[in-house]
């Protein structure tokens, strides 16, 4: 039986899998739930299983043979202090399995292998470069002292805009309205919710900031330029640490460009792959230079 690749890209909202064969050929895809190191290396393996069944499933190829399937996957926040060593004692069901933090496998992803540096802008964010054999990277410690411009820290701004909002602080527009309503504008509803809000709760609230910013809301749109002003800076530092390529990715990517200072925006590379590419090309599989 031929050897297969699975790449898997375990982050903070969502962990995706994508199944390879030897020829490069797409076998399958799967999605499951939340996967960054903070949820325990159970959880984390959880999702991760979920997706590769999913992607063995799309590819209709029988009962689950992971024995052959060389593996890697990227997880956010891997580089906390005794993840790693967590995650090796864990038994997996692959020929071979390797793991990384998701900036690697972006990178690789991004450049086909070779030097650069992305800024990922997602339910975190981190500037994370390759570099003549050296990683560099900047931010990305977790929400919500670090990840600015992230999808967790609009979130996490916009519930501040509908509280002052409700205060009288500041004059209401159509995002904090919406916001409002969720909670039935009342304080302690919204309060109860922060209690226990995850950062990808609030990153499931960007998606409201960047439609009204779209329709013009004021509010909206100061937010966007804030998070666009904080990867910018992210990008900046790569740039002035020697990185030759930057490439923006990540959920919040697309979005957020009109609120990137132009000459950035023009610097900025497009993405060769994406990160599902850069676990590929880690498990053995070589880079193809763009996405399957």
């Amino acid at each position: 039986m031929s050897i297969l690749f699975l790449g898997i890209d375990a982050g903070g909202t969502a962990c995706r899998a994508r199944l390879i064969d030897e020829s490069g050929a797409l076998f399958g895809e799967g999605a499951a739930g939340p996967a960054s190191a903070r949820l325990g290396v159970e959880a984390v393996f959880d999702a991760m299983m979920s997706a590769a069944r999913e992607a063995w499933r799309a590819a209709e190829l029988g009962p689950f043979a992971f024995g052959r399937v060389r593996a890697a996957a990227g997880i956010a926040g891997f580089r906390r202090e005794g993840v790693a060593e967590d995650f090796a004692l864990r038994p997996h069901p692959f020929e071979s399995l390797t793991l990384t933090d998701d900036g690697t496998i972006a990178c690789l992803g991004a450049h086909g292998g070779a030097d650069g540096g992305v800024v990922i802008a997602g339910t975190g964010s981190i500037a994370y470069a390759l570099r003549g054999g050296e990683t560099l990277r900047f931010g990305g410690y977790g929400f919500p002292a670090s990840d600015e411009g992230s999808g967790a820290r609009l979130g996490l701004s916009a519930m501040e805009a509908a509280f002052q909002a409700l205060d009288g602080r500041l004059q209401p527009t159509p995002l904090t309205e919406a916001l409002l309503d969720r909670f039935g504008a009342r304080a302690p509803a919204m309060t109860l919710w922060c209690d226990g809000a995850t950062p990808t709760d609030y990153a499931a609230l960007a998606p409201l900031v960047t439609l009204h910013a779209e329709r013009g809301d004021k509010v909206a749109q100061l937010l966007m330029e804030s998070a666009g002003d904080a990867l910018a800076a992210l990008a900046a530092t790569l740039e002035a640490a020697g990185c030759p390529r930057i490439a923006l990715i990540g959920g919040l990517s697309t979005a957020i460009q009109p609120y990137l200072p132009q000459a950035l925006a023009r610097r900025l590379a497009e993405p060769m792959g994406d990160a599902l590419d850069g676990a590929l090309a880690l498990a053995g599989l070589p880079l193809a230079g763009a996405s399957a």
